[in-house]
């Protein structure tokens, strides 16, 4: 019986990281994984029912740029990470965001907090609340919505994004000479 128990636990197991699958880190990130270092939001995310996704819906509720998380767990498919004692699950989608777990790692999360000193007290207000309004930089849209997911923006170079609210609703945002129109 313990035998069939111990086959079954080392099935389960297995099943579990093929299905998981090892994210590729760098020896820095296995580290700061391994230790649960405390670690700050490089952009704003929203997360709904302790999920946040790679596609970036804006709906639920609002993490802030600089945040302090800490990650507890990365896979090729899910970081894990911890919020307010809540344990909250980014869900890596490399087909939306052209970027695997290591990278969104590094794109979304820093050892220090992302420097807002050089911006306007409206706009660092917009900043921190998520919100996208007319005349902010590429940089500015960046750090206050996050990245925008990349199957339907070309290049952060492009002078249209499409963010989703949620599955169904998506928005554009318009730039001109760099600035929100």
């Amino acid at each position: 019986m313990k035998r069939i128990i111990s086959i079954i636990s080392l099935l389960l197991t297995t099943f579990v990281l093929i299905g998981c699958g090892a994210a590729k880190l760098s020896p820095a990130q296995q580290e700061l994984v391994k230790s649960n270092a405390t670690m700050y939001t490089k952009v704003s995310m929203w997360t709904e029912k302790n999920r946040v996704y790679g596609t970036n819906y804006s709906r639920g509720l609002h993490i802030p740029i600089n945040t302090e998380v800490k990650i507890l767990a990365v896979s090729s498919k899910v970081i894990t990470f911890e919020y307010m004692g809540s344990k909250i699950n980014y869900y890596v989608y490399t087909k939306y965001t052209k970027v695997d777990a290591a990278g969104t790692l590094d794109r979304l999360f820093s050892k220090t907090k992302v420097d807002l000193s050089m911006y306007s007290e409206d706009t660092l207000q917009n900043i921190l609340d998520g919100k996208i309004v007319v005349g902010m930089t590429k940089e500015e849209v960046v750090l206050s919505r996050g990245y925008p997911p990349f199957h339907a923006t070309i290049s952060l170079k492009a002078d249209v994004w499409k963010y989703w609210n949620n599955r169904f609703q998506t928005i554009e945002v318009r730039f001109e000479d760099n600035k929100v129109i």
